[in-house]
């Protein structure tokens, strides 16, 4: 049992992530652990530090020129957080097989494969997302629109670089939720009840 959540930034897709560990008894992988797991295959803290951090600047970036974001964003990733990736990717591997886990984000359905794995998206409304944003991290509510959208264009670059799928798209995804409209142990109970219906297909 591998289930894979990605999520819209504030959407709460890493706290339902956590509950829905909690009701099936497995552990929970987020980013923080996975970078934890792949600085154990040789990536220091200060190396992961640094990438993430340059990875945290890419959304500005952008010119507009296609052709020119386009090169910006494969120089930018090709560097210190391509061999991030790359460990990510190996303990992500290493953490499914060693049993079954919720992992949260990470283009962790892609690296894994859709036939390895149930593949979740979570999304919600602007203002609800806006709320948990400024809520969780104490900012204005300026200050919390101008950190959502650039952990969002952050997120989506990720993922469609790496991946082989597009984020946010239906066709990348077993289920997709609107935690607005179920909640936390909705979306939890609504995860469990879809696995059960992907692994009775895939057994």
């Amino acid at each position: 049992m591998t289930i894979c959540i990605g999520r819209q930034y504030g959407s709460g897709g890493r706290e339902i992530g956590q509950r829905l560990a909690e009701k099936l008894g497995i552990p929970y992988y987020d980013k923080v652990l996975v970078s934890q797991a792949a600085k154990e295959t040789g990536m220091t803290e200060e190396c992961v530090r640094q990438a993430e951090e340059r990875t945290d600047g890419s959304g500005w970036l952008l010119s507009g020129n296609p052709f020119a974001d386009s090169a910006a964003i494969a120089h930018h990733f090709y560097t210190p957080s391509q061999r991030i990736f790359d460990a990510e990717r190996d303990a992500i591997c290493r953490l499914a097989q060693q049993g079954d886990c919720v992992i949260v984000g990470r283009c962790a359905s892609d690296i894994l494969g859709r036939d390895n794995c149930y593949s979740v998206f979570i999304y919600a409304s602007e203002d609800s997302r806006l709320e948990r944003v400024r809520v969780r991290n104490d900012l204005s509510h300026k200050l919390a629109a101008q950190r959502m959208r650039r952990v969002e264009r952050l997120r989506k670059q990720y993922f469609d670089f790496y991946a082989n799928t597009r984020w946010g798209h239906p066709e990348s995804y077993d289920l997709m939720l609107d935690s607005d409209a179920h909640g936390v142990d909705g979306c939890a109970e609504l995860i469990l009840a879809g696995w059960k219906q992907w692994e009775a297909r895939h057994e």
